[in-house]
C-alpha cells in the first residue's frame, strides 16, 4: 500500500510530463510489437526457402527484415528518449520542491537534523530515484510487455536448436557490457553538474542562520534552480547520446540475428540444416531470457527506489512555518525599542536545560547596549529570539512595545541586521554578497555601503574589483575583509535593530580598528545590541547588561559597572587584561 501510495504521489508529480510518457508509450508498443511479429516472419520465409530455394527471395527476407529491425532500434530509441526526458523532468521539479521545502524549515527542525543526511536526501536518494523514474520504468514496461508476449509465442512454436542460443547471447551480452561503460562515461559530466548543486545546497544549509537572518530564502532557492538547470541541459544531451548509442548496439544486435537466420537458410537450401520453426524459437527463447533477466536485475532498483522515495516524501510532506505569517500584513518597525518580559527559554533539542530563566531586559529606541557575560550564559540566545529563530517557552518579547509574533516574520528578519563572528558569505562575487542585504539595490548603493564599511578601498586593488570571487564560505578573503565586507552587507540592508555578535573578536589590531570604524557608521540611528567581550567594543555603549545563568545581574555604562570591584563585570574585564 505505501508503495502503491508512492507510486500515485510520483504520478501526479510527474503530470506535466505525460505527453512525454505518452509518446514514450507509442514507441514503446511499435518496438515490442515489431521485435514479437520479426521470429514468425522470418520463420514464414525460412520454411519457403525450404520449400522454392530461391536464393533471390531469400535475400530480399533478409533486406525486409533488417528494415524492421531497423524500424524497431529507431522506434525503441524514440521510447528511451522520451521516457527518460519524462523522468528527468520530473525529478528536477522535485528536486526544486524538496530544497525549498527543507530551505523554509523553522530552525528546530536544523537542531535535529544533519546536514549530511539533508544532502543525501537530495543527492543519493534522489539519484535512486533518477534512474528509476527516467531508465528504469521504460526497461520495466519494455520488459515486461516482450517477456510475456515471448511466452505465450514460445507455447505454440519449438524446443530445439538451444546451442545455437549459447552461441547468440554471449555476443549480445558483450555489447550491453560496452554499452553500460559508455552510460557510466557519458553520465560522468552530468553527477559533476549535479555536484556543483548540491554544493550549493550545503552552502545554503549549513550557513541557514545568515539566509534566515536576511530572509533569502527565495534567493537561495532561485541559486539552487539555476544549477539545476544546468545539471537538467547536461543531462538531456546525456539522454541524446544514450539513445543513440542503444540505437546502434540495437541494430548492431539484431543484425547478428539476422546474419544467423541467412546463414540457416543457406544451410537449409544446401539441404545441411532443415530448420523454420526452430529458428523462430530460438529468438523468442532470446527475448524471453534478455526481458527476464532485465526484470529481475531492476527489481532490486526498484526496492531501493521505493525506499528513497518515501524518504523524500517524508520529509516534502513536513510542515514548515516559513510563512505562518503570510496572511497578515507587514508590520513596519518604527522606533525599534526592544522589552523581554520575563522570558524563559530552553533549547528543544536540550529541552530540560533553561538557558533564559524569567528574564527582563528593555532597550530603548536607538539606544546601543552590551550584553556581557560568561560563555553559555545566554546571549547569543537573545539575538536568535529576536530574529524569531525559536519562540519562548515562557514570557513575551516585544518591539515598539508590541508582541513580536505580531510581526509578519519575513518583515521582521528584514529589519533586524546581523553581523557575526564568523560571517558566512555565499560563493558569488563581492557584489553579489553585499547586494544580499538588498537584492534591489543600485550598484551606487553597493560602493557607498562598501565605503561606509572601508571596504571599498581594498575591493578595488583586486583585479576584478567587485566582481571579484570571494570563493566557498569567503575563502578567498582575510577575517578583517570578510567582516568588512559583511557590515556592507548589513549597511545596504538599512536594518531599523543591528545585532553585533563577536563581530571583532577573530581578529587582530589592525583588522579590528578599521571594522570598529565601520561598526560605528552601522550603528548610527538604529537600535544595536552588541554581544562582546572585547573591552574596545563595549566601553562606548549607551548600557551593559551583565548576564549570567540566564538572568541580568547587572545594569549600566561602563564607568559605573567598573567601580564595584567585586562586582561580575569587573571580574571579567579583569579576566580579560590578565589573559
Amino acid at each position: 500500500m505505501k508503495n502503491k501510495n508512492l507510486f500515485i504521489k510520483l504520478l501526479k508529480l510527474s503530470r506535466n510530463e505525460w505527453p512525454l510518457l505518452f509518446k514514450g508509450m507509442i514507441f514503446l508498443f511499435i518496438s515490442s510489437a515489431a521485435l514479437m511479429v520479426y521470429p514468425q516472419y522470418i520463420k514464414v520465409i525460412i520454411d519457403e526457402a525450404m520449400k522454392t530455394k530461391d536464393m533471390n527471395a531469400l535475400n530480399s527476407a533478409a533486406i525486409i527484415a533488417m528494415v524492421v529491425f531497423i524500424i524497431q532500434a529507431i522506434s525503441s530509441s524514440l521510447r528511451s528518449y522520451y521516457f527518460t526526458l519524462a523522468g528527468e523532468k520530473t525529478v528536477k521539479r522535485l528536486r526544486s520542491k524538496l530544497f525549498s521545502q527543507i530551505i523554509y524549515q523553522e530552525m528546530t527542525f536544523f537542531d535535529f537534523s544533519k546536514t549530511g543526511e539533508l544532502l543525501g536526501r537530495l543527492s543519493s536518494d534522489m539519484a535512486v530515484l533518477q534512474n528509476a523514474l527516467s531508465v528504469n520504468i521504460s526497461m520495466l514496461v519494455r520488459s515486461g510487455f516482450q517477456a510475456f508476449g515471448g511466452l505465450i509465442l514460445l507455447f505454440i512454436t519449438s524446443t530445439k536448436l538451444t546451442v545455437f542460443i549459447l552461441l547468440v547471447i554471449p555476443p549480445i551480452g558483450l555489447l550491453v557490457a560496452i554499452f553500460g561503460k559508455k552510460v557510466k562515461a557519458f553520465s560522468k559530466s552530468t553527477q559533476d553538474a549535479l555536484a556543483l548543486s548540491s554544493a550549493v545546497a550545503e552552502e545554503s544549509i549549513s550557513g541557514v542562520r545568515t539566509v534566515k537572518a536576511f530572509a533569502q530564502e527565495s534567493f537561495e532557492i532561485n541559486r539552487y534552480d539555476e544549477q539545476l538547470q544546468k545539471s537538467f541541459e547536461l543531462s538531456k544531451k546525456r539522454i541524446t547520446v544514450v539513445a543513440n548509442f542503444s540505437a546502434m548496439v540495437s541494430i548492431l544486435g539484431f543484425l547478428a540475428i539476422v546474419f544467423i537466420v541467412w546463414y540457416g537458410g543457406r544451410l537449409v537450401i544446401q539441404n545441411e540444416m532443415s530448420i523454420g520453426t526452430l529458428t523462430s524459437y530460438i529468438l523468442y527463447v532470446m527475448t524471453v531470457a534478455f526481458s527476464a533477466g532485465i526484470l529481475g536485475s531492476l527489481y532490486t532498483d526498484f526496492m531501493s527506489a521505493f525506499g528513497a522515495g518515501h524518504r523524500v516524501f517524508e520529509l516534502m510532506e513536513k510542515s514548515t512555518v516559513g510563512k505562518e505569517n503570510s496572511n497578515k500584513p507587514l508590520k513596519e518597525i518604527t522606533d525599534g525599542s526592544i522589552e523581554f518580559q520575563g522570558a524563559t527559554f530552553s533549547y528543544p533539542a536540550r529541552a530540560d536545560l533553561h538557558i533564559l530563566n524569567s528574564l527582563d531586559l528593555k532597550i530603548a529606541p536607538k539606544e546601543t547596549v552590551a550584553i556581557v557575560g560568561s560563555s553559555g550564559g545566554g546571549k547569543s540566545t537573545i539575538t536568535q529570539l529576536l530574529m524569531r529563530f525559536y519562540d519562548l517557552n515562557k514570557g513575551q518579547i516585544l518591539i515598539d512595545q508590541k508582541p513580536i509574533k505580531q510581526f509578519d516574520l519575513y518583515a521582521l528578519r528584514k529589519q533586524i541586521g546581523i553581523v557575526s563572528q564568523e560571517p558566512i558569505l555565499i560563493s558569488e562575487s563581492i557584489e553579489d554578497n553585499i547586494r544580499y542585504g538588498n537584492p534591489t539595490a543600485s550598484f551606487d548603493e553597493v560602493t557607498s555601503a562598501a565605503k561606509l564599511a572601508y571596504a571599498y578601498d581594498f575591493i578595488s586593488d583586486f583585479p576584478e574589483g567587485f566582481k571579484t570571487l570571494v570563493g566557498e564560505k569567503g575563502v578567498q578573503l582575510s577575517g578583517g575583509q570578510k567582516q568588512r565586507v559583511a557590515i556592507a552587507r548589513a549597511i545596504l540592508k538599512d536594518p531599523k535593530i543591528l545585532i553585533l555578535d563577536e563581530a571583532t573578536s577573530a581578529l587582530d589590531s589592525e583588522s579590528e580598528f578599521l571594522v570598529q570604524k565601520a561598526l560605528d557608521n552601522l550603528r548610527k540611528s538604529r537600535t544595536t545590541l552588541i554581544i562582546a567581550h572585547r573591552l574596545s567594543t563595549i566601553k562606548n555603549a549607551d548600557k551593559i547588561f551583565v548576564l549570567n545563568l540566564g538572568q541580568i545581574i547587572q545594569v549600566g555604562s561602563h564607568k559605573e559597572l567598573i567601580q564595584d570591584k567585586d562586582g561580575f563585570y569587573s571580574k571579567l574585564i579583569e579576566k580579560q587584561f590578565k589573559s
